[in-house]
């Protein structure tokens, strides 16, 4: 009985589920197959349907169990997209944002207002010591 209702799915609809088995969304799984995330979730029913699934995760679990053979196979989320994270810098690159908010250039701007008092308070101190000295 298991493998009538599976062939009633095509590969279409195979394509959708078992990328509901790594968590993407219709959204995400519209724009790894090339069509609509309507055209997505109109082949998940028709799946679930044909499966007899209450939900789009169970109908891609029993593809899954199928497919392996095994009867079943762990839903546990890995997320094969996302990059390692890169080393540590001390500064990000110029204009990037860090973490807590704060761009690099603040630090410029701060250093460039120190540079810029020490230099006003080193000539109004030669100034003040010229006028002592005439």
């Amino acid at each position: 009985m298991e493998s009538d209702r599976l062939a009633r799915v095509n590969e279409a609809q195979c394509a959708c589920l078992r990328l509901v088995l790594q968590h993407k969304s219709s959204k995400d799984i519209a724009r790894a197959l090339g069509i609509s995330p309507h055209t997505v979730d109109q082949r998940i029913r028709l799946a679930m349907k044909a499966l007899g699934a209450p939900s789009r995760v169970e109908a891609a679990r029993i593809l899954a169990a199928a497919e392996q053979g095994d009867g079943y196979q762990s839903l546990i989320y890995q997320a094969p997209d996302i990059d390692p994270p890169p080393a540590a810098l001390p500064f990000p690159p110029d204009g990037e944002v860090r973490r807590d908010g704060k761009s690099r250039n603040i630090v410029w701007i701060m250093v460039s207002v120190a540079a810029a008092l020490a230099f006003a308070g080193l000539f109004i101190g030669l100034n003040a010591l010229s006028q002592f000295t005439r």
